[in-house]
């Protein structure tokens, strides 16, 4: 197999020495480090993990000085984002912020993928080579590379599974204990097939242009089928119109998705230096139509988009739908311009596009994560703004949208706090001060005990038993608001006529009745309810006080079949 550029015998040991210490470095951040101190997962993890990736993606020799000056620069660019985000998400809980690098870490792997074709062009240079056809080839390599990586991984630990499955046979557990049980050792392998399939990607040129070839024959296939798709959806809006879109809620991402579609299918089948698509006449056409006509999907998407914005204000996944919209958008109509402005050849002036709308999604990508385009401060700016114009009542305010925005979120919190209209209502304003306190588990705290002395037994009721606790325990999540010292009551009734009555616990906090029975030595949940707007806890202990609770008999009746009761659930 012939090479790319060949790689020296110190570069490539040196790539698997980079893959190694990266994946023995990212055991001691995850595992120590990390869990004492959160700023690791924002400045160490991402930036040793890019230096690393960018590293072994572009190296050609590491006495190159170019190569050092990008990495310092990439650099200080991840640990500016992280330091932002940092800042701007706060001291929440861990596991949300866990989930928050989750997103930061796929949004870096797009970037990485965006920006590695242009510093291989720096570093790799190929001066026979446009600039356009060297981006296409390195973007083919760097993606399927990431496939090989994925693949190779898996593969070594299926016969590590194998290995010490078989020795598990013989009663020898030392190679389980080894590969499952020592994160030191899943760490390491990890980092060390991952350089090693980085450099055999690297190395040869077949095995990755067999990949690419049989892709692009996949491409080539399902280009039309797309094309066709597409227009004749775009046929049948013309006699439904376009409101039945604005009735669906994943209108604006089906949209988004066939847009995106078309495009990568264009670009994959239309290689550098094609001056046309490699189809007979009539199926070139048809697709020339339909990339021509990829603006509108792109438009109607936006305007679907905008429906919910105007309806419902802005969110994080809205923001993100419009930016994506927006890279659409400027993609198909350079393809449309290129297409009527070079009807001969126009793979020079695509090539051009494709270079304008990476630098675009690469601006995008960091922007979201500094003040310009801070997804958390919009929406939370925006529900807020809702919320104080009128356009949605206190009981629309999403808490949890806010309390999983970050700093912004938090501020609008602690601006509810003193907003009369909104902590009029008890449950709301519990919900309110448990989220500011960070309280977001009450009732794993809710005991027996705590309930026991909690909740107000109405006057003449026999003391209740342990047993009973238990059983509401059970149902805690509903009665939440029992936390709070008398703002439950408990009144036993008899609701099924056998003379032994039954406990029924009020949560006015939760607006929420349940009622237990017993049952043998304990209690049994039975049924519950919502509490209507108008009853509140005076009017329970007035009524019990005037001996005026009691149960209603139900006019609908269940069946009986010979010896057998059919139970009917009525609508209410």
């Amino acid at each position: 197999m012939d090479a790319v550029m060949p790689l020296s015998s110190s570069t490539r040991w040196g790539m698997v020495l980079t893959g190694i210490v990266q994946g023995l470095l990212c055991y001691l951040l995850t595992v120590y480090l990390i869990p004492k101190e959160s700023g690791w997962l924002y400045y160490g993890l991402p930036g040793s993990l890019a230096l690393s990736s960018v590293l072994l993606f572009t190296v050609v020799s590491f006495r190159q000085r170019a190569l050092w000056g990008w990495l310092a620069l990439i650099l200080v660019v991840v640990l500016a984002m992280g330091g932002w985000l940092k800042s701007n998400l706060g001291d929440g809980d861990i596991w949300r912020q866990y989930g928050t690098m989750w997103s930061y870490g796929w949004c870096l792997l797009l970037m990485a993928l965006l920006v590695l074709p242009w510093l291989q062009y720096r570093l790799q240079p190929h001066p026979e080579m446009a600039r356009y056809a060297h981006f296409y080839n390195q973007q083919w390599q760097n993606t399927l590379t990431l496939l090989l990586i994925a693949v190779a991984n898996g593969l070594v630990w299926l016969i590590l599974l194998l290995w010490s499955g078989l020795f598990e046979l013989a009663n020898i557990r030392f190679f389980s204990r080894l590969f499952f049980e020592t994160q030191w050792f899943a760490y390491l392998i990890i980092g060390l097939v991952t350089a090693l399939t980085v450099i055999l990607a690297r190395q040869q040129t077949r095995l990755i242009a067999a990949i690419q070839k049989l892709l692009a024959l996949i491409a080539t296939g399902l280009l039309p089928l797309v094309s066709l798709l597409a227009l004749l959806f775009l046929a049948t809006l013309a006699f439904s119109g376009l409101a039945v879109i604005s009735q669906r809620v994943s209108a604006a991402g089906l949209l988004s998705a066939l847009a995106l579609i078309q495009l990568l299918l264009t670009a994959m089948v239309w290689e550098p230096q094609r001056s046309r698509l490699p189809y007979p006449q009539a199926l070139r056409y048809l697709i020339l139509v339909a990339i021509l006509l990829t603006p509108v999907y792109a438009l109607m998407a936006g305007w679907a988009l905008w429906l919910r914005v105007d309806q419902y204000g802005w969110t994080t996944d809205r923001l993100h739908g419009v930016l994506v919209v927006f890279v659409l958008l400027a993609w198909s109509i350079g393809y449309l311009v290129s297409l009527l402005r070079h009807r001969d050849d126009p793979s020079a002036s695509l090539g051009r596009v494709h270079l304008g709308v990476s630098l675009l999604g690469l601006a995008l990508l960091v922007l979201l994560y500094t003040p310009v385009l801070d997804s958390w401060r919009i929406s939370v700016n925006s529900h807020m703004s809702r919320y104080h114009s009128g356009k949605i009542n206190a009981d629309q305010v999403s808490l949890y949208m806010l309390s999983h925005s970050g700093n912004p979120g938090r501020k609008a919190l602690l601006s509810l706090q003193n907003d009369a209209d909104f902590i009029q209502d008890a449950k709301r304003q519990r919900q309110l001060t448990r989220l500011i306190n960070g309280d977001l588990t009450p009732t794993e705290k809710l005991t027996s005990a705590i309930l026991a002395k909690n909740v107000l037994v109405a006057k003449g009721e026999p003391s209740p038993d342990d047993a009973l606790w238990a059983a509401v325990i059970e149902r805690r999540y509903l009665v939440e608001s029992c936390s709070d010292s008398d703002s439950c009551v408990l009144v036993s009734q008899d609701l099924n006529g056998d003379g032994q009555p039954e406990w029924v616990l009020y949560a006015f906090g939760d607006r929420m009745v349940l009622v237990f029975s017993r049952e043998g030595k304990g209690w049994a949940f039975k049924a519950n309810a919502t509490l209507p707007a108008e009853i509140n806890k005076a009017t329970l202990l007035e009524a019990v006080a005037q001996g005026k609770v009691g149960a209603k008999p139900k006019a609908w009746q269940d069946m009986v079949l010979g010896d057998e009761t059919v139970v009917l659930d009525y609508r209410r």
